[in-house]
């Protein structure tokens, strides 16, 4: 760019001259077609050094704003690290998910026994009243907590009720106990069950040891399975169907099949 010089010295003939130009030019005619016309602008001042504010926007056409850049860093550097903890949560909660997922104990029966039970009536222990024989399922339940991380209780509060059902009819019925399991816990739970009305067709299986006697024990349960990182609570119905050949003495059981609804 060039710098501003001041104004020549025969301006004022110049401006003079400019006005007669301009004068000569008002009185010509404007229709005629074959007159060329030269118009002359006085130039009373000439720009060699660019105005200020056009200095600033060359400057800043030439140099990058650096505090654009810094605050795009620091919105990167922000959003980078927002990004990254939410990965790390989202693989924390996964490998817990995966580690602390309850799953039901298995169940299975090991022996049935049908016995009398005798006991006071009324349920006074008197000499003076007669003894009444009170037929009862003794039953032992096998129950292995698979949870290799959270402890199991079953029937928590005494508050599960077991049948036994012998061709869909019901023969027996009782409370079932609680109990409480470590992980990778097995305990064996033994209960009573009161015997109902027998049908006829299970007195004859009574006395025929060699036949095999079909059977179905359902227990209604509330079950809790805790750790430090999840606790799940929900009521819970075991259905064992199995197949013994005797319930007066040490019972073999041919076949069984436990499933829960977990």
């Amino acid at each position: 760019m060039e710098e501003r010089s001041p104004p020549a010295a025969g301006g004022k003939a110049r401006n003079l001259l400019s006005s007669a130009t301009s004068l000569r030019l008002s009185l010509t005619p404007a229709c005629s077609a074959d007159h060329t016309y030269v118009v002359q602008i006085p130039r009373d001042q000439v720009y060699r050094v660019p105005p200020p504010e056009n200095a600033k926007i060359v400057e800043n056409h030439r140099q990058p704003d650096t505090q654009k850049k810094r605050k795009c860093t620091c919105c990167c550097w922000v959003f980078s690290a927002i990004l990254l903890i939410g990965i790390l949560i989202g693989i924390i909660v996964l490998i817990i998910h995966t580690m602390y997922a309850p799953k039901s104990p298995e169940f299975s029966i090991t022996n049935v026994h049908f016995k009398n039970v005798t006991q006071p009536s009324n349920g006074q222990k008197n000499k003076s009243h007669p003894q009444a024989v009170v037929p009862q399922f003794e039953i032992d339940l096998k129950i292995v907590n698979v949870n290799e991380r959270m402890n199991v209780s079953f029937g928590k509060g005494d508050n599960g009720i077991a049948t036994l059902s012998f061709k869909n009819h019901e023969i027996g019925r009782g409370k079932y106990p609680s109990i409480s399991q470590k992980p990778k816990d097995s305990t064996n739970s033994q209960f009573n069950l009161d015997a109902g009305k027998l049908t006829g067709d299970f007195q004859k299986s009574l006395n025929d040891d060699k036949k095999s006697i079909p059977m179905t024990l359902t227990i209604n349960a509330p079950m809790e399975i805790t750790s430090w990182a999840k606790t799940l609570k929900k009521d819970v119905t075991v259905t064992c169907d199995f197949d013994l050949e005797s319930v007066k003495g040490k019972s073999k059981i041919k076949s069984e099949d436990c499933q829960s609804d977990f």
